[in-house]
């Protein structure tokens, strides 16, 4: 009992970043272990050791921090919704209180990589429950498949299952490429391959083209000789993950078949293979041109387009009227419409200051923190879908990575 007690003393960091990730498809219940992080600052600002490693990292952490949230505060002032501004850009500084101490609590190489073990199990787990969901109907808890998208855990929240996986899988990528034989990180990357593609969300299969990518470059690296042979199978497994989702899942199907309209060519072909996405676009550039300085505000956007949105816009007309589109589902078009230009500045300086974090670090420290830095760089990917920027879940999302790559970084002596 003492030793479980020892034990559990010493690790409850890693537990509490996986509980992070474990949590993630249960609404907002992924806000307490972040939280639990940020009320973690001023009991360890007590150590002076704690307080030197706060200082040291936040000498990289606060300045890239900033970039993502004077903007925030500065759209706040004449926002469209001022009170939801004000209310998120306050709450947003929970998440540098949570990035500092995870910096400090997870400094340890052990104490990331048991987070990324257990992480990549969860992950394998929740393919298998997608798996089974496709063919049984419901998952291993009895959830019902949503008629629109393959959900598993994530039950009303569809959506964010498959970009999830693939946003998330290089946490298991890596651990089954430093820690398992070859055939099983090809058997990891399939796995991971087949859920996204038959979870539906065209936002997810983009993604993990990007991963294909990537690890295709890194097998011509001396270290991964042994994988390398084993790579010369992806293509057929990729060939065939496709196929086979495209027989089993009519999900996988209808979403092919929309994107293949894009084809055609015409303005409403183009609109509907991008799942009706170019209203949200235009009447975001609008928003920007109206308010080009700090934008409608943050979390205001849903107000600001029932102003701007086109008279004959689907999706208020969809609504009854009621209502438009959340969010721009796009990364630069939300900081644009939300922060105007002084976000998108903040947000070029915050990619300019993440760089050069990155190049600053040695070769040991890049190899402990590119997990998490490529798992950001994929929730950031600006070409792509994206959920609400400002939003709990890819905040929380991005802040949380970006602890984990924070706490990578090395301690230089006093």
């Amino acid at each position: 009992m003492n030793l479980l007690l020892k034990r559990l003393q010493a690790d409850w960091p890693c537990w509490l970043a996986v509980s992070f990730f474990a949590l993630l498809p249960f609404g907002r219940l992924a806000e307490i272990p972040l939280s639990a992080f940020a009320l973690c600052l001023p009991f360890l600002a007590r150590s002076a050791v704690h307080r030197q490693r706060i200082r040291q990292v936040g000498v990289i952490v606060v300045p890239i921090f900033l970039c993502f949230w004077i903007p925030m505060v500065v759209s706040s002032i004449d926002s469209f919704l001022p009170q939801k501004s004000w209310v998120s850009s306050l709450a947003a500084l929970r998440f540098l209180a949570a990035v500092l101490s995870m910096a400090v609590l997870l400094h340890a190489d052990s104490a990331r990589w048991r987070v990324i073990r257990w992480t990549s199990f969860l992950l394998v787990f929740w393919a298998v429950d997608g798996f089974v969901q496709l063919i049984f109907g419901n998952d291993l808890f009895g959830i019902a498949m949503n008629p629109d998208r393959l959900n598993a855990l994530f039950v009303q929240k569809y959506q964010f299952y498959g970009p999830t996986l693939a946003m998330l899988s290089p946490l298991l990528l890596e651990h089954a490429r430093r820690h398992w034989p070859a055939w099983a990180w090809v058997t990891a990357f399939t796995l991971m391959l087949g859920a996204v593609l038959i979870a539906g969300m065209r936002a997810g299969w983009l993604i993990m083209g990007l991963v294909l990518a990537v690890y295709l470059w890194l097998m011509f690296r001396r270290e991964n000789r042994e994988l390398r042979k084993a790579s010369l199978s992806i293509p057929v497994l990729v060939v065939t993950a496709i196929i086979g989702s495209y027989l089993v899942s009519p999900l996988f199907q209808a979403r092919l078949d929309q994107s293949l309209t894009i084809t055609q060519g015409t303005q409403a072909a183009v609109s509907a293979a991008s799942n009706l996405r170019m209203p949200i676009f235009n009447t975001s550039l609008i928003m920007y041109k109206e308010h080009p300085v700090n934008g409608v505000g943050v979390r205001a956007f849903p107000v600001a387009y029932m102003e701007y949105a086109a008279e004959d816009d689907v999706h208020i007309q969809n609504s009854g009227g009621k209502s438009g589109a959340t969010h721009a589902h796009n990364l630069v078009l939300e900081v644009m419409a939300d922060t105007g230009s002084i976000g998108l500045l903040g947000m070029i300086a915050g990619f300019v200051l993440v760089l050069r974090f990155w190049r600053q670090m040695t070769p040991t420290r890049r190899n402990e923190a590119f997990p998490f830095a490529l798992a950001l760089a994929l929730v950031l990917f600006p070409l792509n879908s994206h959920f609400a920027l400002y939003g709990t879940y890819m905040s929380s999302l991005i802040w949380i990575l970006f602890g984990l790559w924070a706490a990578s970084t090395e301690t230089k002596p006093a």
